[in-house]
């Protein structure tokens, strides 16, 4: 019984006190320290509102610099495609380039009932002596290679001959190899000789008889009196010539027409 007496006084007090906060809130005596609060709580709310700005805006940034980063990815590989294509038809432009060349010189050389013919390939190797005395070529027995044919850059400037066959490639002895020669005719002067190769990437006109004159700046061509190499192949022209009477024969250095450090495709060379 004395408890519920203190409940209910409890329950008194309680309805006392909010009686007294609504009779004092109506009379605007709270209004006070309600501001006090709300002034103590807004920086905190504020600063709630503004660093949940700042995560906002982070997050959405990062965003978009992720979408950048794919969209550049998928621009360069774009980008990338586009490059190889030009490239490639760069190359197809340059080796019809060659083609055209050579198909100038086999119209330009075919006369009479004696004409070339020749076959388009490729360098896959070259020596490693230093002196780039030879090359390997993707041609072989099965497209139509045999020894000592003449191989030639174009524009029919010959720049070898094969010394090893095999079924789909050969080897090439460059005509700067000083194991290599080639009978050789100046154009001019109808001098018959030899073209040796020299160390490094030269080559001289040797066996020269005194009687036969030289002319310098004379182009020499190949002869056509060795067996796999036809007439009128371009080889380069003269330059210092010796001559002696002490000496058994002229010699003469040679001005190679063939870039031999930039040469790529190659032509297998037959007369018909």
């Amino acid at each position: 019984m004395q408890k519920t007496v203190i409940g209910s006084k409890k329950l008194f007090l309680v309805f006392l006190a909010l009686g007294v906060l609504l009779l004092l809130s109506s009379w605007g005596v709270l209004q006070g320290p309600k501001n006090a609060v709300i002034s103590v709580l807004s920086p905190t709310q504020s600063g709630f509102v503004s660093s949940s700005n700042i995560f906002g805006d982070f997050f959405y940034t990062m965003q978009k610099i992720g979408e950048f980063k794919d969209e550049n990815k998928k621009l360069q590989e774009e980008n990338n495609s586009l490059t190889y294509e030009l490239s490639q038809m760069q190359e197809v432009q340059r080796e019809n380039g060659a083609l055209r060349e050579e198909l100038k010189f086999k119209e330009n050389l075919c006369t009479g009932t004696e004409c070339i013919d020749f076959k388009m390939g490729k360098i896959i190797a070259q020596s490693s002596d230093g002196y780039g005395q030879s090359i390997t070529i993707n041609l072989g027995s099965e497209d139509g290679a045999w020894m000592n044919q003449a191989v030639t850059s174009s524009g029919g400037v010959m720049i070898g001959k094969i010394v090893e066959v095999l079924s789909d490639y050969s080897k090439v002895a460059l005509i700067v190899s000083p194991e290599s020669s080639v009978n050789c005719l100046a154009q001019t002067t109808r001098a018959n000789g030899l073209v040796k190769g020299a160390y490094g990437m030269g080559a001289k006109l040797e066996m020269i008889d005194q009687s036969e004159e030289l002319v310098s700046g004379d182009i020499v061509i190949t002869s056509g009196r060795e067996e796999g190499i036809p007439k009128g192949l371009l080889l380069g022209k003269i330059q210092n010539i010796e001559a002696s009477p002490n000496m058994v024969f002229k010699t003469a250095e040679l001005e190679l027409f063939a870039d031999f450090g930039h040469i790529e495709e190659i032509f297998l060379v037959e007369s018909k």
